[in-house]
């Protein structure tokens, strides 16, 4: 493109040193010609800029972190004249479409249009735009490029990813499962109601189950039994959004896949985080883990939301200071959050801490002989870190 810009600045500088010594029609003619030609290029340029259309559309209605969701673009020539050159270039910070590279060239003739059928794969929970995010035009000599930012956008919510983990290493089960009392959420006594999905199969009661011809299963009363906590921090501390968005997303993909491995594994779980006011969620059953995924889904993390009130109050609720361990999900190590792991720590309970970070060392806890911190990176794979 220099090049010929540079043959045009040539040609020009030749027809003008033409009507200069010579004059003549032929002179003259040349040297409009000349002249006009970057002119009627650039204004090519902006009526292609002006006509040209772009349709996108996603499909389906809720889409999830990591998986590919089907998408679907058209750009069409609905004039008379051909567009020579048409580059497209996508979102890349947090999205990712398959199998099209960024600066594909594309010729549209009159009346002609040009469908791509791909996915796009959203890598972290969240709203944000996907798809095609610039477009690049040249016009016919190439003389001159505009690159323009994409008027129709696509816009979309992101929710989080439930990793399923097999056998988690991180998770410090031994200490989990060494303590001296039975799992289970509460104390069934001898009344029945009829079986709901997500029951555990062993509270059934076939001899009532026999005489009503319908699945019954005893009902559970009594005081709740420790369990397993797991503590959300809601605390933003990065301030661009190419660095807060991985980590939350990671912090959130942890949390749910905790939750989701304690309760197949029938370990009842409580899972805490804090905004505008502490959210306790009992992870008994799959109703309540949905529950816990609305939740993750809707968060908004903020910087007034710090550590210290939701470890204030969630150490004050019931199963936390007398459960089987806690989980910490944070993005910074505080001396609150060491503050707290001392205390459930001197009350025999295991903290486990999962530092959302790309910090190479874990903080010292030397101090804490039952606390142990993983550091985890935004990117990481936790299938392949837990």
């Amino acid at each position: 493109m220099k090049l010929r810009r540079i043959i045009v600045g040539l040609l020009w500088v030749l027809s003008l040193v033409g009507i200069s010594f010579y004059g003549g029609p032929v002179s003259y003619g040349f040297f409009i010609m000349i002249t006009l030609l970057p002119v009627i290029s650039l204004v090519y340029l902006c009526v292609v800029r002006w006509r040209f259309k772009i349709y996108q559309r996603l499909e389906g209605k809720s889409f999830v972190s990591n998986h590919a969701i089907p998408y679907f673009f058209t750009l069409q020539n609905e004039d008379r004249f051909a567009f020579a050159s048409i580059r497209t270039f996508f979102y890349a910070d947090f999205s990712t479409v398959t199998g099209l590279p960024d600066g594909v060239e594309y010729e549209l003739l009159p009346g002609t249009r040009i469908e791509r059928d791909t996915t796009v794969i959203g890598r972290y929970r969240g709203t944000y735009r996907v798809g095609i995010r610039t477009v690049e035009i040249t016009d016919f000599l190439r003389l001159f490029r505009f690159r323009y930012t994409n008027r129709e956008p696509v816009e979309v919510s992101i929710r989080p990813n439930v990793v399923t983990l097999a056998d988690p290493s991180g998770l410090q089960l031994a200490r989990v499962l060494s303590r001296d009392y039975p799992f289970g959420a509460t104390v069934p006594d001898f009344t029945v109601r009829e079986y709901a999905p997500g029951d555990p199969y062993r509270r059934i009661q076939w001899k009532a189950t026999a005489r009503e011809q319908r699945l019954m299963v005893r009902r559970v009363t009594g005081e709740a039994q420790p369990n397993v906590s797991i503590l959300l921090s809601a605390f933003r501390f990065q301030k661009e959004i190419t660095d807060y968005l991985p980590t939350e997303n990671k912090m959130l993909e942890i949390a749910l896949a905790l939750a989701d491995f304690f309760l197949r594994q029938g370990i009842p779980s409580a899972a805490f985080f804090r905004t505008d006011m502490l959210t306790r969620t009992d992870i008994v059953d799959r109703d309540s883990f949905d529950l816990f995924y609305e939740h993750c889904s809707d968060i908004l993390f903020n910087p007034i939301y710090g550590d210290g009130n939701l470890f204030a109050e969630t150490i004050r609720q019931p199963g936390v200071a007398d459960g089987r361990a806690a989980f910490l999900i944070l993005n910074t190590w505080t001396a609150k959050a060491e503050r707290l792991a001392s205390l459930l720590n001197a009350g025999s309970v295991p903290v486990i801490v999962y530092l959302v970070s790309d910090r190479k060392e874990a903080p010292d806890t030397a101090h804490l002989p039952l606390t142990e911190i993983f550091v985890i990176s935004p990117e990481a794979d936790l299938q392949e870190v837990l």
